[in-house]
């Protein structure tokens, strides 16, 4: 998986494949399914199912254990999507309209200029949580972090 990516970077990566960045409601519904499952593998969390083995609340010092997808073969919605909670955080094409980061919380959202991310992280306790409902922003152009990535979608 590619990470410390933007989201103009990750959009033209897409673009490039002849893709698409997904919308938050086509990655939320690979990951809750028609079921609406809590979580991509089922309504209970299972931290040990999915790329979450750093402690804490986010990034730190020190490389990250990204692994490949796949890594992980109970990560998998019942659809076949893998690694949907857990890994990256990964950008969707929607604007972002909700709160600051708790971070950041004298920042001044823009949707003109703010992207959501959806998913957790390999952190497993984050301020936005690790279900399929979670979502967090930050601005489209500039910002890069290490447990931020993307996943692409196509049409037909």
């Amino acid at each position: 998986p590619a990470f410390e990516i933007s989201w103009v970077d990750a959009e033209a990566a897409c673009q490039s494949e002849g893709k698409r960045l997904c919308s938050s409601s086509e990655w939320e519904l690979a990951c809750r399914g028609t079921t609406q499952r809590r979580f991509s593998y089922g309504s209970e969390r299972d931290a040990a199912r999915c790329n979450t083995p750093i402690e804490g609340s986010g990034p730190g010092q020190g490389p990250i254990p990204l692994q490949p997808i796949g890594s992980f073969p109970d990560c998998v919605s019942d659809e076949g999507v893998h690694d949907l909670n857990g890994s990256l955080s990964e950008w969707v094409s929607d604007p972002w309209d909700g709160p600051p980061p708790s971070f950041q919380p004298d920042a001044v959202i823009d949707p003109e200029t703010w992207r959501t991310l959806r998913g957790g992280t390999m952190w497993s306790q984050t301020f936005y949580g690790q279900n399929c409902t979670s979502r967090h922003g930050h601005p489209k152009e500039g910002w890069t972090n290490n447990d931020d990535g993307f996943r692409c979608c196509r049409d037909g």
